[in-house]
């Protein structure tokens, strides 16, 4: 039986190299194998914003950033209204068009910009919510009234991590009958090697490389990373860190680094496009993080069959098992953390075990993610 010509428009407000934008450009690109025309909206900023077709069914706003300016209120009218401006237009071209946000503010305006434009299908990713413990008291509050107030005019939730379930479910209207959880894909051929069954543990005169991918932002808690690898290189001088990333904090961590006399051990690589071959050259991955969705580079580090050492952040805990594929620390615990990190690099048997674990990480295929996708939006109609 043929299918329904389906017509969506994905919307992020930066296509800088992060997991959303990864899983938005695999969506937008991955539906055409299935005859549906998706299109994307997006900021003008960011490193892949630079690198993308430009085609007839991408569209660059001026006015969506990434930054949510409490203090600009002006600015972010200005953009809420040049958004649904465009939806309106596409839903005289596509009356049935269905609107799918990634992102926190792309979400919340995205959503509204839907509803105001009158398309009446509105999907939202969550990857990771923008409330969490971390954030003063009425930043939480306001955050928290406005996803819970979106919610009532979402049509369905995905989710990344299980761990964002339990929070939607306990603060979001209707959360539970409207939502799935789909794993955000990774590039499986960067990262899936047959014939690596496990990550080599090093020799007596090769140093034990400790690798991270992350934002230089206080999401990413760098600070605690670099705490624990002083202690672990103070205890083995055979150590050593490099972190793929760069962001507003950089000029800070350099001058820690730099006072900490730990720049002959410490890399960072910046921003870089291809991430595989530098991980082919760690031992193990580590990171620090207090709020995430589930970060695309534990399931990249697993499939490099790294063992990874992180806290015990957002939807982490579905892809690490304490003790059989890494090691799970309580946040801000980076005492421990670095306990964990020296005790890894005496102990080869350990090392092996935690390496070798198998794990079915099928779901995290972009063929698996699109498919789950095709099935959620042509199901949306069927229901009606």
């Amino acid at each position: 039986m043929k299918h329904k010509q389906l017509h969506i428009v994905y919307i992020i407000t930066k296509l800088e190299l992060g997991g959303a934008q990864k899983v938005c450009l695999a969506l937008l690109n991955g539906m055409h194998n299935h005859d549906i025309h998706s299109m994307l909206i997006s900021g003008k900023k960011g490193t892949l914003a630079e690198t993308i077709d430009k085609t007839s069914d991408l569209f660059l706003l001026d006015e969506l950033t990434r930054e949510i300016r409490i203090g600009g209120i002006f600015k972010e009218l200005f953009c809420f209204f040049a958004l649904t401006r465009k939806l309106h237009k596409l839903k005289k071209l596509y009356p049935d068009i269905i609107v799918h946000t990634h992102s926190t503010k792309a979400g919340l305006l995205g959503r509204w910009a839907a509803f105001f434009a009158g398309i009446k299908r509105r999907v939202h990713t969550i990857h990771g919510f923008a409330f969490h413990e971390h954030q003063s008291k009425p930043a939480q509050l306001i955050i928290k009234c406005l996803e819970w107030l979106t919610s009532f005019i979402t049509s369905h939730f995905v989710c990344v991590s299980s761990k964002d379930v339990k929070i939607g479910i306990n603060n979001l209207h209707s959360f539970a009958n409207k939502h799935s959880i789909i794993r955000a894909a990774i590039d499986w051929q960067q990262f899936y090697i047959p014939a690596r069954t496990c990550a080599s543990f090093p020799t007596s005169n090769t140093p034990f490389i400790f690798g991270t991918i992350a934002c230089f932002k206080k999401q990413k808690n760098i600070f605690d990373l670099l705490k624990a690898f002083a202690y672990v290189h103070k205890k083995n001088c055979n150590t050593r860190l490099e972190i793929i990333g760069d962001g507003t904090l950089r000029n800070d961590i350099e001058q820690w680094i730099k006072h900490k006399k730990l720049s002959s051990v410490v890399t960072l690589h910046g921003w870089q496009k291809t991430v595989a071959p530098f991980m082919l050259n760690w031992h193990a991955f580590v990171l620090s993080s207090l709020w995430e969705g589930l970060p695309c580079a534990i399931v990249e580090a697993r499939l490099l069959k790294l063992p990874v050492l992180s806290y015990n952040t957002g939807g982490i805990a579905d892809i690490i098992i304490d003790g059989q594929n890494g090691y799970l620390f309580k946040q801000k615990d980076w005492q421990h953390l670095a306990q964990g990190m020296l005790n890894l690099t005496h102990t080869r048997e350990t090392y092996q075990t935690l390496s070798e674990c198998k794990e079915d990480l099928s779901d995290f295929k972009t063929e698996q993610m699109v498919a789950q996708h095709v099935n959620l939006y042509r199901n949306m109609f069927s229901q009606e």
